[in-house]
């Protein structure tokens, strides 16, 4: 049995069980999955710095048994932070490369971050979270390119990433902070708008059982306690998928998310960069005040 190594960082981070096995397909160790998340630390961490972090934890590999952890644990290091929550329970934050180490240490496979800063209620992005009914990926892609075309219309600029599950999700990065009581009602609008415009296609229904085999735009899914899995986390699928930005000539010419996984991005954002570090952000004021006059 290997032992136990220790990684630097801001403080040394003991790794426990390094040769345990995570992912099946292909067999992926800990060891493996941490020197993922510790090459990629650079762009990870500023889409999780400053915002509350969900993690969703498989100590045993993605076969097993797996949870969702908000709150920082009773016994955590003294130097692991937190933020104030619900009746003072301290939340997870992630503001350096120890952290994030940590957790994933402990099998944090998901890091899902708050669309709002601590203590912000005001939206820095827009946000579009696209979930296909079925596995028939053609249809998603045609949904999100309607989408682009959409926004693109309206003079927004819009990134695009995979889940690195089975959906795409579409954010539009805005120079000036707006309320979420604002942005929500663009999003609401932009939705119910594909859903008109292509009803064979989209559907805003909340029910699974009345979406049939639409692709559904989770507008409410955009909120300041709402969270979006990161940016380059790691997916609990048995390939080890990433939540990857793409291109939308990369999704027009056909790429898949199972493309993107812990063996293919690190040389991809070596390559590209992080392609959800905006060159230009959307003023989105005038926007929202014409169609919170005429809702």
């Amino acid at each position: 049995m290997a032992q136990d190594l220790v990684l630097q960082a801001e403080v040394p981070v003991r790794v426990t069980h390094p040769e345990k096995l995570l992912f099946p397909d292909p067999p992926t160790t800990k060891l493996a999955y941490l020197t993922y998340v510790a090459q990629m630390a650079h762009v990870i961490l500023p889409h999780l710095r400053n915002r509350r972090v969900t993690l969703v934890r498989c100590p045993n590999g993605t076969r097993d048994h797996r949870f969702y952890q908000r709150h920082v644990l009773t016994g955590a290091p003294e130097w692991i932070p937190s933020v104030p929550g619900e009746e003072q329970k301290p939340e997870i934050v992630i503001p350096d490369v120890a952290t994030l180490l940590y957790y994933a240490n402990l099998g944090a496979i998901e890091f899902h971050s708050a669309l709002a800063h601590v203590d912000e209620t005001s939206a820095s992005v827009l946000s579009f979270d696209l979930d296909p009914s079925t596995e028939d990926f053609e249809r998603l892609r045609t949904v999100a390119l309607h989408l682009h075309d959409v926004l693109d219309d309206l003079g927004l600029i819009s990134l695009v990433k995979t889940s690195g599950k089975r959906g795409l999700q579409v954010f539009i990065p805005l120079s000036v902070a707006i309320p979420f009581s604002h942005t929500r009602k663009l999003v609401h609008f932009v939705g119910q708008y594909m859903e008109r415009r292509w009803p064979t296609l989209v559907t805003t229904a909340r029910l699974v059982k009345d979406r049939g085999d639409k692709v559904y735009i989770d507008v409410p899914q955009h909120g300041a306690t709402k969270t979006l899995i990161c940016v380059y986390s790691v997916r609990a699928t048995d390939d080890a998928r990433v939540s990857t930005p793409i291109t939308w000539e990369e999704l027009r010419a056909g790429c898949h998310p199972t493309d993107f996984t812990i063996r293919t991005v690190p040389s991809r954002v070596k390559q590209l960069g992080d392609l959800f570090e905006p060159e230009r952000r959307c003023d989105i004021r005038e926007l929202v005040e014409k169609i919170t006059q005429h809702s």
